[in-house]
């Protein structure tokens, strides 16, 4: 037997008549029991050259001509041993990754073969030219007591020379959160900072939680065994810190009664730590993705036309416009207002028995009406009921902080209007340069859904594809994932520099997608356990296999486990969980200005509002003491009743909240 010797020297180059080396790729010869499979990274030395490659395929042999001889030797019996020991060779197949010189380039020498050691993995990756002062590390190559750093060049995974990451495996067993969770720590310790349009430096995330409690832990370190000696080993490797991520904000939608949060992390302890918050959307983003919110049938082209003129003229013209050129000019801040002026011009048109009103048939202004009227029933928990947005992209973005999204409770209307405002509205203050950072990355799991093959072209996918073709020039990146490649839009994935393989069953490897993947690495990837990737990146000739550690968070079905849900609360429990954290001196005016305050429905939601934006004590005293107090019991008992035009929220002339932080 030929041991591995202490140089790693386990075999030689062999050429055949019949598999000839290539430039490309070349066949060894090892004894069976040499470290060397599927993945393995060798290094050939001959007088003229050095080439470094990658097996891609295996083969065993001996002396056999025919299986009757190995039979015959026996007498048939299994349970026997040949008289003599045959003799057994491996033979591998390796493709090449680089060579030394690059010119000529020529057919593979032979020569003998190395495994390769650190500073091979690094020649042979070309890591070597930009490690040092770009390199992100993504996991590790070699066996799990030796494991080898590998890095990625931010450059082509943020841009500008390149950018963006697609990962695909099986949900459960690929380990894709995992690993763009693991990615994401890695960019966050080692970027290098890069002005952005602005001036500004840094890089953030924007995580859309899309699954249950995947991502609402992330700020709260793994308790369970998951989280083993391995993956502490593996982190040192990586130079990366095993901790939690320090810097998270989590926000959520509003449930139907406006006071609750749509979300699985409501969890008082954690609401006291880190408490998850409200997003909403105002008049100006409802309007703008009509095409999201109403069917295609509801929008064709003349209602279309009558809705941007509603927008034109009653929405972003701050001065508004008046009905019929009658009375005062009205301009709309909510959805019911909108709703009330569309009201007043199809009444207006009939009081003069006419058909059009600004060349808009009362007919298509009635259709709108009623359309705009159910989105306050579809919607509820997402349009605000002041008009106004609220939520993460209405302030800066701090370098190294991550955002997360959860729309796991919504529904596929509601989820698309989420991803469609929010990607929208982040290109734009990228092109704005007001975001707050020089790079930004957007996380999207279940492509196949939101941008599907063949599927049409829709509004999330239009956004998207904008971002794939276009956002590296912005610093605007996406982390995509999928459980199948072969079904997303070929522009998502195509405009991807960097490409994962975690767990992929066999029905998507047999896709044409593939096709570039020899039979050996095809049969590894469907048989990856978590916490093993096969990485393709544009400084690696050819793909390779790397290990991950699992990620120091904690799971989503330990984080429910551990915080369970909250049941919803009331009103009076909700004010009084923001304001109970105040000095005891602001505590008391607080609770005295809770006491006072107006038992309708609608000024209690711009409350809490409110309370959600507030960042200080002065700002949550400033919310409860503007809020409408109760009439005097003389005049509630005594009053006549009067007709009450539903208008979204209290009938205040300003947002008596719009100088606090949205």
């Amino acid at each position: 037997m030929i041991e591995t010797t202490s140089d790693g020297r386990i075999g030689r180059v062999i050429g055949m008549e019949r598999r000839p080396n290539t430039a490309y790729t070349f066949w060894f010869w090892t004894d069976r029991d040499a470290p060397v499979g599927i993945g393995t990274l060798v290094k050939v030395l001959s007088a003229e050259d050095k080439v470094y490659g990658t097996v891609v395929e295996a083969h065993g042999f001996n002396d056999l001509e025919s299986p009757l001889h190995e039979f015959l030797s026996v007498g048939g019996d299994p349970a026997k041993l040949p008289p003599t020991q045959r003799p057994e060779m491996r033979v591998y197949q390796a493709a090449v990754l680089y060579r030394e010189p690059e010119e000529p380039v020529g057919a593979v020498p032979i020569g003998e073969v190395f495994l390769a050691n650190e500073a091979d993995v690094r020649m042979a990756l070309r890591t070597a030219k930009f490690a040092d002062e770009f390199g992100v590390p993504c996991g590790c190559y070699g066996y799990k007591d030796e494991p080898l750093q590998v890095h990625l060049d931010q450059r082509f995974l943020l841009g500008p020379e390149a950018g963006h990451f697609n990962m695909t495996g099986t949900s459960g067993l690929a380990a894709k959160t995992s690993y763009i969770l693991f990615l994401l720590q890695s960019i966050f310790a080692n970027h290098k900072d890069e002005e952005g349009a602005d001036g500004a430096k840094g890089v953030a995330a924007l995580l859309f939680n899309t699954k249950g409690g995947d991502l609402l832990f992330i700020d709260q370190a793994d308790e369970s065994n998951a989280f083993t000696e391995l993956d502490r080993k593996l982190y040192a490797a990586c130079e990366l810190e095993a901790v939690p991520f320090p810097k998270v904000r989590y926000y959520a939608p509003l449930a139907n009664d406006r006071a609750n949060l749509n979300s699985l992390r409501t969890n008082v302890v954690l609401m006291e730590k880190n408490p998850t918050r409200a997003f909403e959307f105002g008049l100006a983003d409802i309007v703008r993705h009509a095409e999201v919110l109403l069917n295609k049938d509801d929008l064709e082209a003349k209602a279309d036309a009558y809705l941007e003129f509603l927008n034109q003229e009653h929405v972003q013209n701050e001065k508004g416009r008046k009905i019929g050129n009658q009375g005062e000019p009205r301009r709309a801040k909510t959805l019911d207002e909108l709703c009330d002026i569309v009201a007043a011009q199809v009444e207006f048109a009939r009081s003069k028995n006419q058909e059009f009103y600004e060349s808009h048939h009362f007919r298509t202004m009635q259709k709108m009406l009623n359309r705009l009227k159910g989105l306050t029933r579809r919607f509820t928990g997402l349009i605000a009921t002041s008009g106004a947005a609220a939520g993460p992209l209405e302030e800066p973005f701090e370098p190294g902080s991550v955002t997360v999204i959860d729309v796991a409770r919504l529904g596929s209307d509601e989820q698309d209007l989420v991803f469609a405002a929010f990607i929208t509205k982040l290109r734009e203050r990228m092109e704005e340069g007001t975001l707050g950072v020089g790079k930004m990355i957007v996380v999207v799991d279940e492509l196949n859904k939101y941008a599907p093959s063949g599927g049409g072209e829709t509004y999330v996918a239009a956004s998207l594809k904008e971002i794939a073709a276009r956002g590296r020039y912005l610093g605007l990146t996406l982390f995509g994932a999928q459980q199948f490649r072969s079904r997303v839009d070929k522009e998502v994935v195509g405009n991807a520099a960097t490409h994962a393989f975690g767990h992929v069953e066999s029905e998507e490897l047999a896709q044409p997608s593939y096709s570039h993947f020899s039979p050996a690495v095809k049969e590894k990837l469907g048989s990856l356990q978590p916490g093993e990737v096969l990485i393709k990146h544009p400084h690696f000739a050819q793909p390779i296999f790397v290990r991950f550690p699992n990620p120091c968070v904690m799971k989503g079905g330990d984080g429910l486990r551990k915080y369970p849900k909250s049941a919803d609360q009331l009103f009076g429990e909700l004010a009084e969980g923001f304001i109970k954290r105040l000095a005891p001196a602001d505590l008391n005016r607080a609770l005295d200005a809770l006491a006072k305050m107006s038992d309708d429905k609608d000024a209690q939601t711009e409350v809490l509002r409110g309370l959600r934006r507030a960042n200080s004590a002065d700002e949550c005293l400033k919310v409860l003491e503007r809020a409408p107090r109760k009439a005097p019991i003389g005049l509630r008992e005594n009053r006549e009743p009067t007709a009450v035009v539903a208008t979204g929220g209290p009938d205040f002339e300003e947002d008596p909240f719009d100088d606090l932080p949205h």
